[in-house]
């Protein structure tokens, strides 16, 4: 009886795979390098296994912009994307990746347009994230994909 009660409140305290997951996706956007937002991004494959990570900042062998700031580091979120010379986390990710499985992603924010064409043409089947990033043009893109969405409240 102890046992199984014992084993009850190990399943009690587990912490949910989304929240662990979104846990983790924080903990590498730490790594980021752009000083206007920190995005990162975790894959995980079918079996639950993380298969790769990512973080937004400078190509390799580049200043770093929280050294050196681009023409976009001071600009809002989501605008001059054109000035700023940060790779996505999502295609730090991308670049790392050596699987073929089916795939879910771990966001601290929804891709941008760009980044959504990417998810629509990978095998990532759910992108799940902290919050919503601020134009809808990249949702709608990840919708007619098939890819579902779940935005998640405070990790």
């Amino acid at each position: 009886m102890k046992a199984r009660y014992l084993v009850e409140q190990a399943q009690k305290s587990q912490i949910e795979k989304d929240k662990y997951f979104l846990e983790i996706a924080q903990m590498v956007a730490s790594r980021a390098t752009c000083p206007r937002r920190k995005v990162g991004c975790v894959l995980v494959d079918s079996k639950q296994h993380i298969v790769a990570t990512g973080y937004n900042g400078v190509p390799s062998g580049f200043t770093h912009c929280t050294e050196l700031p681009c023409e976009g580091a001071q600009l809002p979120s989501g605008t001059g994307l054109d000035l700023c010379e940060a790779i996505h986390s999502e295609v730090n990710a991308f670049l790392q990746l050596r699987s073929d499985d089916e795939l879910t992603a771990y966001m601290t924010v929804t891709p941008c347009y760009t980044c959504s064409k990417m998810f629509a043409n990978s095998s990532v089947t759910r992108i799940v994230a902290l919050e919503d990033y601020v134009h809808e043009r990249g949702r709608k893109l990840l919708k007619e994909a098939g890819i579902e969405v779940d935005i998640k409240d405070g990790g």
